[in-house]
């Protein structure tokens, strides 16, 4: 059979396809513009966070804030964890959507037990009370003496259908398979512990601002490890 022979039996395959499906005979050939939502989810997002700043900047717990749309919300702590990562390795991605986003980013941090915390904004809907990621960090703050860039400029947390999340690195796949389930609830959560063998291989998040890309500082500590992660969720003002 030559390649044209090929094409043909493609073209055939493609054109009963769309017929089958009721499409139309240009379907995905045409190209059709995105929508102005489609527009704005994709478009670079301009940084918001710079080596240097401090600790109380990023989590300003307890300081009252205004949103985007006009909200004064008190900014609170959550906790959970620790993770059990031994030798302090870690993924940090949206386990949920790990096929098509592809390599999480991946690090190691100073110590074996490596605690989760979460800057939330709590929201009051009709049915109850919901719970937005403003910055997530992994690791120990306090310990922190200086926030940095990531080594590589432009790093940033991909999330897309799922939430995002600090997970042990060698349990990815095990927490990427009841991730799906578990998702949703970190909008009434906010934090997620998911368990492994009796232990805590990963913590879910609040997607904060949703879909997109999120910028990253690494904690500075005494060592030559960095000691804390965090990822902004483009929730506070900056």
């Amino acid at each position: 059979m030559t390649d044209d022979d090929n094409l043909a039996f493609l073209r055939e395959v493609m054109r009963h396809s769309k017929e089958a499906a009721g499409l139309p005979s240009g379907w995905g050939t045409t190209p059709s513009p995105l929508s102005p939502e489609e527009e704005a989810e994709d478009a670079p997002r301009p940084p918001r966070l710079r080596a240097g700043m401090s600790t109380a900047e990023l989590l300003p717990y307890g300081r009252v804030v205004r949103t985007a749309d006009g909200q004064d919300l008190q900014v609170e702590r959550l906790t959970a964890g620790p993770l059990e990562a031994s030798g302090g390795g870690i993924a940090v991605c949206d386990p949920v959507s790990l096929e098509w986003l592809g390599q999480p980013l991946e690090l190691d941090l100073k110590g074996d037990l490596l605690p989760v915390e979460l800057a939330v904004l709590r929201r009051t809907t009709p049915r109850g009370d919901v719970l937005q990621g403003a910055a997530a960090v992994v690791g120990d703050p306090s310990a922190v003496t200086s926030w940095i860039d990531f080594p590589m400029p432009g790093t940033r947390v991909q999330v897309d259908q799922g939430c995002g999340a600090f997970v042990v690195r060698n349990d990815l796949s095990r927490v990427a398979d009841v991730a799906p389930d578990l998702a949703p609830t970190t909008s009434t959560d906010g934090l997620v512990p998911v368990h492994v063998d009796g232990r805590v291989a990963a913590v879910l998040f609040d997607p904060g601002d949703g879909p997109g890309g999120y910028e990253v500082l690494l904690g500075r500590g005494r060592g030559p490890l960095p000691v804390a992660l965090l990822v902004d969720l483009r929730v506070l003002p900056r």
